[in-house]
């Protein structure tokens, strides 16, 4: 997402420059090799993975591969996984004529000719990214222009969020203002098999997921979520989803009826479970905001973090489809208030604004855009 919930927030900040890749592969790539990677490798997620299943429905002798950054990694029925920095890893790069990432491509590996590399990104921003940041130098600025020219297209959510990422990235290239992939499970999937795996059946599903601060990287521990679990009762449970930055940092979340995702593979399936979003600056709003299921904005710092981190793209407290709290005993009375009317108008004028393609069939825009650039090969059937 925007400010990655797994993967580095910031794609300007400086990074050890890698070697050059050389490859090992042959010098045209093979049109039916497809290469994912998700937030580095670190898990098989995101708009790669719902893009991974709509190809894996619709072109069924695409081979196709996964970047992981170890073997533990799990990857989707019938893909195989390639760990970064190996041999196949490194053909498999090459080779591919199509690679779909969420983030920015590491090491100076440029696409060859042939090659379509399909730019994801990981969520609509509410904070200022890259270009769209106040204090960025000379050499960060160069960096993201650098990056951006890697990229065959760039996926957008909506068109706000288009021209946002268009502006930010200075994208020369298609943007393709499609819906996002990751989102189509929160219109049409079925979340059964989901609460059976995190144990939540007959339960109702508050989802806590904070962004990262620089100045606290337990910022999980912002809400008390033992204290909300406690005040809604045995019919509740409290699912806390950290931010990556504090996945080491912190100690998991434990304390009745809380249970600690942080290391969940894929947040877009604990969206699919909850009743109730809690978040603070996340871009899990814009993804969240497709359910029309209640939000609350938990943000006792607002403030100061839009003061200190790096500016909103918007002013949270006109917008948002939600009540704004600062404390954990407001924060439990607007998870139980039923007040969906009170916040309808601002509720649609949010989804018209952010969520208009959301609609369930965003992946299978992206493979026939994919298809028809030549990406892909053209299925025998798109039933």
């Amino acid at each position: 997402m925007a400010d990655a919930l797994l993967g580095p927030v910031d794609p300007t900040a400086p990074r050890t420059p890698a070697a050059p890749v050389r490859s090992t592969g042959p010098s045209a790539p093979d049109r039916w090799i497809v290469l994912f990677e998700s937030y580095y490798g670190r898990n098989a997620s995101c708009n790669p993975r719902a893009i991974d299943g709509e190809i894996a429905r619709r072109c069924p002798d695409a081979r196709r591969l996964w970047a992981v950054a170890d073997e533990a990694v799990v990857v989707p029925v019938g893909a195989e996984a390639v760990v970064e920095g190996s041999p196949a890893w490194v053909r498999a790069r090459d080779e591919a004529r199509l690679l779909v990432i969420n983030d920015w491509i590491r090491d100076r590996w440029r696409p060859r000719r042939g090659q379509f590399v399909l730019q994801t990104w990981h969520g609509t921003p509410l904070k200022r990214i890259a270009l769209g940041r106040g204090r960025i130098d000379v050499r960060a600025a160069a960096a993201v222009v650098r990056q951006s020219t890697r990229w065959s297209a760039m996926l957008a959510q909506s068109p706000t969020a288009a021209r946002v990422l268009r502006r930010a990235y200075a994208v020369r290239g298609p943007m393709w203002t499609t819906g996002y992939p990751r989102n189509d499970i929160l219109v049409h999937g079925s979340a059964d098999g989901i609460r059976a795996a995190l144990g939540v059946e007959g339960r109702r599903v508050v989802l806590y997921a904070p962004t990262w601060r620089s100045q606290d990287l337990a910022s999980a521990h912002l809400l008390d979520s033992a204290a909300v679990a406690e005040a809604l009762g045995p019919e509740w449970v409290v699912l806390v989803r950290g931010h990556a930055r504090t996945m080491v940092e912190r100690p998991p979340t434990e304390a009745a009826g809380v249970i600690d995702v942080t290391r969940y593979p894929d947040v877009s399936d604990l969206m699919a479970v909850a009743d109730v979003l809690v978040t603070d600056y996340s871009s899990v709003m814009f993804d969240f905001s497709a359910t029309g299921r209640p939000m609350v904005f938990f943000v006792p710092d607002l403030a100061d973090y839009e003061r200190r981190e790096r500016g909103f793209y918007w002013s949270l407290a006109d917008r948002a489809p939600g009540p704004l709290v600062t404390t954990t005993q407001d924060c439990v009375a607007a998870i139980l208030a039923d007040d969906a009317e009170r916040w309808a108008d601002r509720y649609a004028s949010w989804q018209r604004q952010f969520n208009p393609l959301d609609d369930g069939r965003a992946a299978a825009r992206v493979v026939d855009r994919l298809v028809a650039a030549g990406a892909l090969p053209a299925p025998a059937t798109t039933e």
